[in-house]
């Protein structure tokens, strides 16, 4: 176990890619323990592939791409700003939408970030608005589109913890929301200290126009969320309808999408989907080493030690994985940490789903922190500002963020209400 661990720490410390360090460290552990011949190392890697829940995830990151490309972001810009512009600070407002509703399409933070950001910030720094904080608002309410079903991690995480996906669909969408709204009130206390402009107040016949221009983009997630509680179809059944819908809505309705841009979005899918898949099948004999080892199991004895109390428990997650955020991304840190951590919050009598969210929400942070958050390095390259900044617009709005992710941790109703209401679990 020693040079197990002493081989995936190595791999790191010498800037291994984290497939690398998970497939190499394997390797290691195979090669000298006679519980894991080689044979059952690949065996392992192909069976963890073997899911149907992990289609879902190819599927959905086409669908957001060709969602993308069709042309929705500047329908759904327009219907946020007509809605809210004439509130102080409202083209904020309109990003944080903006965003939302981006998010419950791509199901991806760094999608989010771009597709929103490239309009959004050079329209609030036409506007007056101060370029580093429009730039941390984009940043952090792009956070949202890993926590707004459909989220790709809600997806790592049900198939590496055997969980309900639609559970944890539904479970993310009343933190998601409420992630929205704080950043709302953070916005508006910004824009009146600052004094943001507003727009002037459209009428009702304008927005409406807008509404229905952007209705086959607002359409989706009703798609999605609506086929899986009807039971018309799975989660992973659900993805398929959304790449027909998305393809239909961007070649038919917006008209940007065709033949000519159709293989780099394919291309782009693929690779990003290869890099996810590559990673579940490199974690699935690191987590069987860590099961046979029992190490759940040890950190379950030491804890049991310090605090039986679930509240401290999950202080000592969030304390864990926000340290964990700041040198991995979501989902490499999703395949390490699910295995240990499942088992730790069983013992404590946490739900499942409640720890889902918990351990998504505040991966996704990570996204947004330096020196590696992708997030941040997305924005920083549209909105032409230097790392450092932004890191430093980065703090408030992040702070706004720790303390709805402190909210979401203590309030496990907010998780477990809609899949109890709606499915009965």
């Amino acid at each position: 176990m020693i040079l197990f661990a002493a081989a995936f720490v190595g791999l790191l410390a010498l800037s291994a890619p984290i497939v690398v360090a998970l497939g190499g460290c394997s390797l290691v552990y195979a090669l000298f323990r006679d519980t894991m011949p080689p044979t059952t190392l690949i065996q392992t890697i192909f069976g963890g592939l073997a899911s149907f829940p992990l289609l879902a995830i190819p599927l959905f990151m086409l669908a957001g791409n060709l969602m993308s490309a069709g042309g929705i972001t500047p329908d759904l810009v327009r219907f946020a700003r007509l809605l809210l512009g004439h509130i102080r600070g409202g083209l904020g407002h309109a990003t944080i939408l903006t965003c939302a509703v981006f998010a419950a399409i791509s199901g991806a933070a760094v999608a989010t970030a771009v597709a929103v950001g490239v309009v959004m910030i050079p329209a609030m720094r036409k506007a007056g608005y101060d370029e580093d904080v429009a730039a941390a608002l984009t940043c952090t309410a792009a956070c949202m589109g890993p926590i707004i079903p459909p989220s790709i991690p809600f997806i790592i995480y049900g198939v590496a913890a055997n969980v309900s996906v639609g559970a944890l669909f539904l479970g993310g969408v009343l933190p998601g929301l409420l992630l929205g709204a704080a950043l709302m009130v953070y916005m508006a206390v910004v824009a009146a200290h600052r004094d943001y402009p507003r727009d002037a107040k459209k009428s009702i016949r304008e927005i409406v126009g807008a509404a229905g221009s952007a209705l086959p983009a607002l359409s989706m997630p009703v798609l999605i969320i609506g086929g899986i509680l009807s039971g018309i179809f799975t989660p992973t059944e659900a993805a398929g309808v959304a790449v027909v819908y998305a393809a239909f809505v961007g070649a038919f309705v917006y008209r940007k999408l065709n033949f000519g841009n159709l293989p780099g979005i394919l291309l782009k899918s693929g690779l990003e989907s290869g890099m996810v898949m590559l990673l579940i099948a490199m974690s699935e004999p690191f987590a069987w080493i860590i099961a046979v080892e029992q190490i759940p199991q040890l950190l379950i004895e030491q804890l049991s030690t310090l605090t039986v109390s679930p509240w401290l428990v999950l202080l000592v997650i969030n304390v864990f994985l926000l340290l964990l955020g700041i040198p991995l991304e979501t989902a490499p840190a999703l395949v390490i940490v699910t295995p240990v951590l499942v088992p730790i919050a069983a013992a404590a009598g946490i739900d499942p789903v409640h720890l889902g969210i918990v351990v998504c929400l505040n991966l996704v942070l990570g996204l947004i922190t330096p020196p590696v958050g992708a997030v941040l390095f997305a924005v920083c390259g549209i909105a032409n500002l230097s790392l450092a900044r932004l890191s430093r617009a980065l703090w408030l709005p992040f702070l706004v963020a720790l303390a709805v992710l402190a909210v979401v941790t203590y309030v496990p109703w907010l998780s477990t209400f809609l899949p109890g209401l709606l499915l009965g679990r």
